[in-house]
């Protein structure tokens, strides 16, 4: 390989792992998600989805998970900071390119009311997470690796099957 596939490569293991601790650690929080990608776009590398907050409150209500929407969005600011938390834990150094995670989490601190304490906190919570759940992000990547793109039941599948 020459280096410029080599960085090509380490990008998309990056985007992989990235979007893997998104899907990955967004359901262990039991948010309902969709698909993931590392596919690029028009305006990112890849994504992985979690559905509006009211969506999940309405899920957690139906499977008895009896919570405020605050817990709703504390557990969708960890699903967006668990992109960058897997890089930093599986490849030892994030790259750049969570721009748009870091600004949708402000966004849902500032509909918290939450500061800069808390932020950390629910970081520190997310890191011991990814470090738990090291091994289905993992899995989650390199089926992203190969596939480009994962169906949510997919990924639900993936998750059952390594957790069980």
């Amino acid at each position: 390989m020459t280096e410029d596939s080599d960085a090509i490569m380490n990008d998309r293991r990056h985007t992989a792992v990235h979007e893997a601790g998104h899907a990955a650690i967004s359901r262990v929080l039991t948010m309902t998600c969709g698909r993931a990608t590392i596919i690029a776009d028009h305006d990112s590398a890849g994504h992985h989805v979690v559905h509006d907050p009211w969506v999940v409150y309405a899920h957690w209500d139906q499977i008895g998970k009896y919570r405020d929407i605050d817990s709703v969005f504390r557990g969708r600011i960890m699903s967006f900071m668990a992109g960058h938390e897997a890089e930093e834990v599986l490849l030892a150094k994030a790259v750049a390119g969570d721009g748009d995670d870091r600004y949708q989490i402000d966004l849902m601190a500032d509909e918290l009311g939450v500061g800069l304490e808390c932020l950390s906190r629910l970081r520190q919570h997310t890191r011991r997470l990814v470090r738990r759940h090291q091994r289905v992000i993992q899995v989650v990547a390199d089926q992203l690796l190969k596939a480009g793109t994962l169906p949510g039941t997919e990924i639900d599948r993936m998750m059952a099957e390594v957790m069980a």
